[in-house]
């Protein structure tokens, strides 16, 4: 019997936000222009149309940003576990596999492995339009006390409701 809720507040923000541009996000969140495809609690499947300005000089997306994406839908991910504090990466390692071109389109899937007491830990991959792995990433990161941005914002809605 599984007693663990199959949602929460943020998840059902992020539900709510399937296929938009994503307003409220952080302002690196927003350059990078996701658009949410699903979304559960420990995992998320965000979709993005690769710009000539994410290119390295060969035209391919660039790995600093890959493994921006990838720290970015982890972060967003661990969101979903519904956690009272913010957790901050501890490591980010990136294994880049494949190439992709300026207008192509990719999905970066993240979810958690493990969350313990302190340490949570999760992986990323990025995948191309014909579903090929272009880079995987997983990260370690710190549970921290820190109310995050958003949380606060939500809170503040729900007391003058």
């Amino acid at each position: 019997m599984n007693d663990k809720p199959e949602t929460n507040p943020i998840v059902e923000v992020f539900r709510a936000s399937i296929g938009k541009r994503l307003e409220y996000a952080p302002p690196f969140t927003r350059w990078l222009d996701g658009r949410i495809v699903s979304c559960n609690i420990g995992e998320i499947e965000v979709e993005f149309t690769v710009r000539p300005e994410m290119a390295n000089p060969t035209g391919l997306l660039h790995g600093g940003v890959q493994a921006a994406m990838i720290d970015d839908i982890i972060g967003m991910t661990s969101a979903t576990l519904g956690e009272e504090g913010f957790m901050l990466t501890i490591d980010l390692h990136v294994n880049f596999l494949g190439k992709v071109e300026v207008g192509q389109t990719i999905k970066a899937r993240a979810r958690f492995v493990r969350s313990g007491k302190r340490i949570a830990h999760a992986v990323c991959e990025i995948l191309d339009e014909q579903g090929n792995l272009v880079s995987r990433g997983d990260s370690n990161l710190l549970k921290t006390t820190h109310v995050p941005d958003y949380r606060k914002r939500m809170e503040d809605t729900e007391g003058s409701g």
